[in-house]
């Protein structure tokens, strides 16, 4: 009786420690009640500060109305890309080149969504680690974005393309903007081709 008992308890541990992601479920007609609404309802797409990490590479995504801001960096390097006023300016290493465009990057594509209140989406759980996180996948033209809760609290954010696969850890998200992030720094030479 005592060996059948140590069975049951070790086979439950088993199974909370591994756990068992639930069944992915599909919601026809939200209406604004999903985690990934509820979170980013309080945020404009036309003015924002978003904050993300990918292992150890920082990304900062700035937006202003017609200004981007999009940064990668880590421990080694720093890579900015600034566009405003129908030009693209590239900077590394105290220098920077300039192009003209016609159409602005949409660098949070994937990450900060789109109208969602009344998107179909799929939501299950997921474990990473120890943790079981709560997820809601949404559909968008050219790719699928996964949003991973903790409770109320946005964590991980994967961005699923024909190309590739990323997950990030969010790390905020802010209505301000730093509109000195869009000037290029006066002590970079310009490099022209």
């Amino acid at each position: 009786m005592i060996y059948i008992k140590k069975i049951i308890l070790i086979l439950s541990l088993c199974l909370f420690v591994l756990g068992c992601d639930d069944k992915e479920v599909t919601v026809n007609h939200p209406n604004g009640d999903s985690l990934t609404y509820k979170f980013f309802s309080n945020y404009s797409r036309d003015k924002y500060t978003l904050k993300l990490k990918n292992n150890d590479r920082n990304i900062v995504i700035i937006c202003d109305g017609d200004k981007n801001y999009y940064e990668v960096s880590d421990d080694n390097m720093k890579m900015i890309t600034i566009e405003k006023n129908n030009y693209k300016y590239k900077l590394n290493d105290n220098t920077y080149t300039k192009e003209s465009i016609s159409e602005y990057t949409d660098y949070a594509l994937g990450y900060f969504p789109f109208e969602i209140k009344k998107t179909k989406y799929k939501t299950g759980k997921e474990r990473k680690g120890i943790i079981n996180y709560t997820y809601e996948k949404y559909v968008y033209n050219g790719g699928t974005s996964v949003y991973y809760f903790q409770g109320k609290e946005l964590k991980y954010i994967k961005n699923i393309t024909s190309l590739d696969e990323t997950i990030v850890e969010f790390v905020n998200i802010s209505s301000k903007v730093d509109k000195n992030k869009f000037n290029i720094p006066k002590n970079y030479t310009e490099l022209e081709f």
